[in-house]
């Protein structure tokens, strides 16, 4: 190479290619040598666009001569010349008369299925001339028929068809739209159109158009052949076939025919989109689709500087049209041209693609091999692995602290006879695994990409590292039969079928012998041991959550491990063990086949919990509890034998039972007591109180009791476990106590040990809450894949689906105020654009029959919404693992060899019981359920599988989900979650078309602004206009002669919402801290009338309000110097009483504008209104239509002005003058019904002593001279405690699904505020 003085590259395009003899010589031994002994003259004979020098540029890290700067920097530009070309949607279609022929003979349509739906898409695509060629292509293809009973009808049928389509005079295409024989779609016109205008380049004419689908490609480019008259000159061919992709032949014909002429137009599928081809003067998207990656293929095809990039877009497509404003400006970064160009050898970007348009072409049989996500059922083919590597990598560099590295890198590999094949290493980032990943030998650089890409995603996959949101969208499922089935006229309430996810079924039919280990680690007040989950297909990543035991919040975590295979002796092992674990803590006789059971448990070393930075996870199995799983699984109990008594020394970490049965009450093993023995009389026993020694209680009450073999054996103290519980539920209910005593001693001669240890045994009581929480994020994956592209986070999506009554830690409330809030700014915003000459009556009738219950209910129900709402709580009794069914309990419950509890009968289950029978008592045979108890089981039953909910219920949800989604990403998140939700706002697909549809404001309002209005009006706003035209309809009030009041009544009829919204947001932003009645109480007095009014007063807006009426120019001067007084007294007396200063405004009446005040008598009626309070609210309305639509210049002035005065003024302790009303509120808008108020007079200090007290809990305290200052004072204690613990009462009261009402509740406040006197009112 050092010898060389110079290169002649006669084709840059081709030279660049990875399998030219030049790629090779480049990177064996150009890039290998050094860069001083590299050729230092390069000469270049070049005949093709320019646009190739500069990518050779960088290819041969080296300077090109023959190009002008000015060339060289229009060069440097990434992106092509971009055109969108507007089409004429198409007119409703029947079918042709071809097909209807041939439906006549097939009416069932179900000998050539496929190929009627084939015909017709392809009558939408392409018109009647394109469908009636797919039957002739598809005669040829000879396509089969589908299996039939009835065979020698359907063959005589089939060859009829076959005749009519062989006999049938198929027409020309006529491209002229307004001729009478017009046969094909304005779309594919307007396409033949854009290429006739490409005639003039001749010979020099390359042209690329991608569509979507084979069959499409395939019948455009025969009918572009028959435009011979019309475009001759054109030379098409489809590239439909993967031989292209995996043939090396088959691509270098293709490349060399392009680039030599003998093709001049390519017609490209979507999945053959990243073929190496050269670049083209003209690059067709046929079809709007939203993949910025696609995107960035189509550029990368796109000759520069002379070529073209062409969008097709149906005229008046607002959703086309938001597709598109992705690819513009900073929402796309254009390095991603550079990936695809290199073939992802060049840095990754550190922003993610955009990707909702990867559905797969399912009718192309050669798709290979998939990995298919078990929650949503989508599967991730070859063709989208490289996609989603991209997508997954480029996450990964958006931490700062990642460097952006290439991705693949290709190399040639020379096999035996002169063949080569490519190899593809995947250099991902250490963050998902240390070593780079080499895929598998393939003909072309491209299919080795592929195959390299899939091979990375699959371990990716196998070690949970793949992100489920990286498969492939579902296009939006069609689940109309989920409405409910029926319906209770009394209470409005419908039954709905109850969601269950798919997870488990698609991990037991896509199981590879392959287990995925999850690590269950409990953070809680007792011991409790790490149990290993394992599955048959790895689960999405589970964020660590909460459960309550005994009310106490502890932390689940869970930590993936590398999935490995088990033999078949230790599966049996694990799967005995684990029928074992769930009979145990429910006392039901599960009964499970191996190859039926979804998923495992095994006991695991403390050491995993304890050492959790030491422990191999990808070496799992070792740390199993192995002699555990193996005695667990064979015997439920074991007898302690005299050896075992005299050797006794630990039981801490001991279950025992006081009987040999499998269904009984079990103990905790406290302490050894050495110092009793069974001839003892325990002090503090209640069981054995009227007996002289245990052994006397024995012979009284144990039945077959014929004395001990050792009297001074020791005993052992135990506590009764509790059973299982919801542990979802923060709100703590005691376990009924038994109406026998319970035993507090155990003979252990008597006894038997459990052969599950204790902390293991703990923490599979928290096993059915645990699955129970795992099943609820499963179903939450699955909503959010199918309905809103995952763009929700799943925390606030959980929220936002569960109900209060479902009892979990959050549910929808403080979601659905959220979701309330952005609901109504946007419908106003949206009636307001759409509906410019209504005025503000109309408006507000528009608005509701948008976002009332009733239309928010009925979108929820036309997409399938309320089978995913969690309504109800977790009904432990009747949790069972998938496909585990309860075997028939026998006459006796005693063991015998054989019996309950061996082998045979864990593995067995021929009868499907969902009910839960009662554990049996002691030595009483087992009786047959009554009638009673099998009608509650069957409640149970429908109670587990259904669920009633009112229509407001799914009106929240709605609000809830629209809530978390502007939570999570913002406007346009919760805009587009919104639009998926079916909510009824049809001409809008994105925010921006708001500013794009509007209407311009009236431009001379009646009263010019006077001088320096403006200038003032900014600076106290803190944002300037746009528009300032737009202030003067803010500022000019209905008073003033001869001006329509209309358009300023819409100003402030949007600034309301507005404002909702903003304040809605601003108390959101104050932490998790406020209950969702709390929060309603605090924003109604920040939006309050009274409270704006003095707002305006405060921030000097009223000066600038432009009126014409003499009473209302007085009304405002006396409220100015009435609220200045008060506002001075207030501030006085809150630094004397050192509190924060109150709403001081409250007792003064804003300035109204009455009828009398208006000239025009003909629309007095409509003016008795609030004219400080309606500045306000134009004022925000002028701001946000002044900035094209956006909030923008309103979060501004919200910022400046509002913001600080709600910090200063409106908090909970300073809602009114007297605290307890507002305490009492709160209390009832939680719903609670045992609170009170409880003074207690202290003589010796001649003081009143007052506690808040909820549920026999003191919640504040405090003392005073007088009954009113105490109870002042307690009450504001008590604010400051909820509002410092806002999960209080969600721990503390579950009245709400108690029997009093809220009448009941009502009278309650108002007894306890009568013995307050009148301080206690507002």
């Amino acid at each position: 190479m050092s010898q060389l003085q110079s290169l002649v590259v006669f084709n840059a395009n081709a030279a660049m290619r990875d399998s030219s003899a030049l790629s090779n010589i480049i990177d064996q031994f150009y890039r290998t040598t050094s860069v001083h002994a590299r050729p230092r003259i390069l000469s270049l004979c070049y005949a093709a666009e320019s646009t190739d020098l500069i990518q050779l540029e960088h290819f041969l890290d080296a300077k090109v001569a023959g190009i002008s700067a000015i060339e060289k920097s229009i060069l440097s530009s990434r992106r092509p010349t971009e055109v969108v070309v507007e089409y004429e949607p198409t007119s409703a279609l029947s079918d042709t008369e071809l097909t209807e022929q041939i439906r006549l003979l097939d009416p069932s349509e179900s000998l050539f299925c496929s190929t009627f739906a084939v015909a017709h898409l392809i009558l939408k695509e392409l018109g009647p001339c394109a469908s009636d060629r797919i039957w002739r292509q598809a005669m040829k293809d000879n396509i089969p028929m589908p299996g039939n009973e009835n065979e020698d009808d359907s063959a005589t049928r089939a060859t009829e068809i076959r005749r009519l389509v062989t006999n049938w005079v198929f027409s020309m295409p006529n491209v002229h739209r307004f001729s009478r024989g017009f046969n094909v779609t304005p779309k594919f016109a307007k396409l033949v159109e854009l290429l006739k205008a490409c005639e003039p380049y001749g010979d020099r004419f390359r042209g690329i158009i991608y569509v979507q689908r084979r069959e499409v490609a395939t019948i455009m480019a025969d009918m572009l052949h028959t435009l011979t008259d019309y475009l001759g000159f054109l030379r098409p061919l489809a590239l439909i076939s993967q031989l292209s992709l995996v043939d090396e032949s088959v691509q270098k014909d293709v490349y060399e025919g392009f680039s030599t002429g003998k093709y001049n137009l390519l017609i490209v599928t979507k999945s053959l989109e990243d073929l190496d081809i050269p670049t083209a003067l003209l690059v067709v998207r046929y079809d709007v689709r939203e993949s910025q990656l696609s995107y960035a293929y189509s550029c990368a095809r796109t000759a520069k500087p002379f070529g073209y990039l062409v969008h097709m877009v149906k005229n008046g497509d607002d959703d086309q049209r938001r597709i598109l404003s992705h690819f513009v400006g900073g929402k796309f970064d254009e390095r991603w041209i550079d990936v695809v160009i290199t073939g992802g050898n060049s840095s990754i970007p550190p922003r993610s693609l955009r990707e909702r348009d990867q559905h797969t072409d399912l009718t192309d049989t050669n798709l290979g091999p998939y990995i298919e996500d078990p929650t949503a059922s989508t599967r991730l083919y070859e063709e989208n692995a490289v996609c989603a590597l991209y997508r997954l990598v480029s996450s990964i560099y958006e931490a700062p602290q990642n460097t952006p590295k290439p991705l693949f890198v290709t190399r040639q590999k020379f096999c035996e006879g002169s063949t080569r094949e490519w190899i593809c290493d995947v250099l991902l980032p250490s963050e998902l695994l240390a070593e780079s990943i080499s895929g598998p030998p393939r003909a072309t650089s491209v299919h080795a990409r592929r195959g390299a890409a899939f091979k990375a995603c699959l371990q990716l996959y196998e070690h949970g590292i793949f992100d489920h949101r990286l498969f492939p969208p579902q296009k939006m499922p069609n689940i109309g039969n989920t409405r409910a089935t029926s319906s209770d006229s009394l209470s409005g309430n419908r039954c709905y079928s109850r969601k269950r996810t798919r997870f488990w079924l698609n991990s037991i039919r896509l199981f590879s012998n392959r287990w995925f280990p999850v690590v269950i680690c409990i953070q809680g007040p007792a011991a409790y041991a790490p149990v290993l989950l394992l599955t048959r297909q790895p689960l999405p990543r589970i964020a660590p959550f909460r459960l309550f035991i005994g009310g106490v919040p502890s932390l689940v975590q869970n930590v993936r491990g590398a999935p490995f295979e088990i033999s078949m002796d230790r599966l049996h092992m694990l799967h005995l063990f684990t029928i074992r674990i769930c009979r145990a803590i429910l006392n039901k006789p599960f009964a499970c086949d191996v190859n039926d059971t979804a998923y495992m448990f095994a006991p695991l070393s403390p050491s995993v919990a304890e050492h959790n930075q030491s422990v191999e996870f990808n070496r799992l199995l070792d740390y199993v509890l192995w002699d555990v799983v193996m005695v667990a699984g064979k015997e439920w109990a074991i007898r302690f034998t005299s050896e075992d008594i005299r050797s006794l020394q630990n039981v801490e970490d001991m279950v025992v039972q006081d009987r040999m049965v499998e269904f009984t009450r079990r103990y905790y093993a406290l302490h050894l007591r050495r110092d009793l023995t069974p001839l003892s009389k325990p002090d503090d026993s209640p069981r054995e109180a009227g007996y002289a020694n245990f052994v006397e209680y024995c012979k009284a009450r144990r039945k077959g009791f014929e004395g001990l073999q050792d009297y001074e054996q020791p005993m052992i103290e135990v506590a009764r476990v509790a059973g299982v519980s919801n542990n979802l539920n923060p709100i703590f209910k005691p376990f009924a106590e038994p109406t026998r005593a319970v035993a507090k001693y155990l003979i252990p001669e008597l006894s038997a040990k459990s052969t599950i240890p204790a902390g293991i045994f703990r923490t599979a009581l928290l096993l059915p809450s645990i699955m129970r929480r795992i099943e609820d994020i499963l179903i939450v994956h699955e909503l959010n894949g199918e309905f809103f592209d995952h763009t929700i986070q799943g925390e606030c999506l959980l929220a936002a689906i569960s109900t209060p009554s479902a009892s979990y830690e959050t549910d929808y409330e403080r979601l659905e105020l959220f979701g309330d809030a952005f609901l109504k700014y946007l419908a106003s915003i949206y009636v307001f654009v759409m509906n410019p000459t209504q005025h503000e009556g109309a408006l507000h009738a528009t608005r509701q029959r948008i976002i009332s219950n009733k239309a928010l209910m009925q979108s929820a129900d036309r997409i399938g919404l309320p089978q995913f709402i969690q309504g109800k709580a977790f009904s432990y009794k009747v949790w069972q693992p998938p496909n585990f069914t309860i075997n028939p309990l026998p006459a006796s419950n005693a063991t015998k060899s054989g019996t309950v509890g061996d082998e045979s009968s864990l593995t067995t289950g021929c009868v499907h019981i969902h009910g839960s029978p009662a554990p049996p008592e002691c030595e009483i045979q087992h009786e047959m359920p009554s009638s009673s108890s099998q009608a509650t089981k069957k409640k149970s039953r429908e109670d587990n599988v259904t669920q009633w909910l009112g229509d407001k219920t799914i009106a929240d949800v709605v609000e809830a989900i629209i809530g978390a989604a502007y939570l999570s990403g913002g406007q346009e998140a919760a805009f587009q979650v919104t639009k998926a939700l079916h909510v009824p706002i049809p001409h809008a697909e994105q925010w921006d078309d708001f500013r794009r549809k509007a209407f311009p404001p009236p431009s001379d309002p009646t009263a010019p602004l006077r001088a320096g209005t403006l200038e003032a009006v900014e600076a106290i706003l803190g944002h300037d206009f746009r528009h300032p035209h737009v202030l003067g309809w803010a500022l000019t009030h209905a008073s003033v002669d001869g001006y329509d009041a209309t358009y300023h009544e819409k100003l402030e009829f949007i600034g309301d919402a507005i404002l909702d919204f903003m304040v809605v947001r601003y108390i959101f932003s104050r932490g998790d801290q406020l209950s969702p009645g709390a929060m309603t109480m605090l924003k109604g007095a920040m939006v309050s009338n009274s409270t704006l009014a003095a707002i305006c007063v405060l921030s000097g807006l009223y000066h600038h309000l432009h009126y014409d009426s003499y009473p209302l120019g007085p009304s405002i001067e006396t409220y100015v110097k009435q609220l200045e007084l008060r506002r001075v007294q207030e501030m006085e007396s809150a630094t004397r009483e050192k509190r924060s200063p109150g709403q001081y405004w409250l007792d003064i009446e804003p300035p109204k504008v009455r009828p009398n005040m208006i000239r025009d008598r003909s629309t007095a009626q409509a003016f008795d209104r609030q004219a400080l309070s309606d500045l306000v609210e134009s004022m925000i309305g002028a701001l946000f239509i002044s900035d094209d639509y956006q909030p923008v210049g309103a979060d501004f002035f919200f910022g400046k002005v509002l913001k600080p005065f709600y910090d200063q003024h409106i908090t909970l302790t300073t809602l009114s003058h007297h605290p307890t009303k507002i305490l009492f509120e709160l209390l009832q808008k939680h719903g609670c019904q045992h609170f009170e108020l409880v003074k207690e007079r202290c003589d010796v200090k001649q003081e009143t002593r007052c506690d808040v007290v909820v549920h026999d809990i003191i919640l504040a305290s405090a003392t005073a001279p007088t009954v009113h200052a105490a109870s002042r004072a307690a009450s504001m204690a008590a604010l400051d405690a909820l509002e410092g613990d806002p999960h209080f009462m969600n721990r503390t009261c579950a009245c709400r699904s108690g029997p009093q009402g809220m009448r009941a509740r009502k009278t309650a406040i108002e007894e306890m505020l009568a013995d307050l006197g009148d301080e206690a009112t507002l």
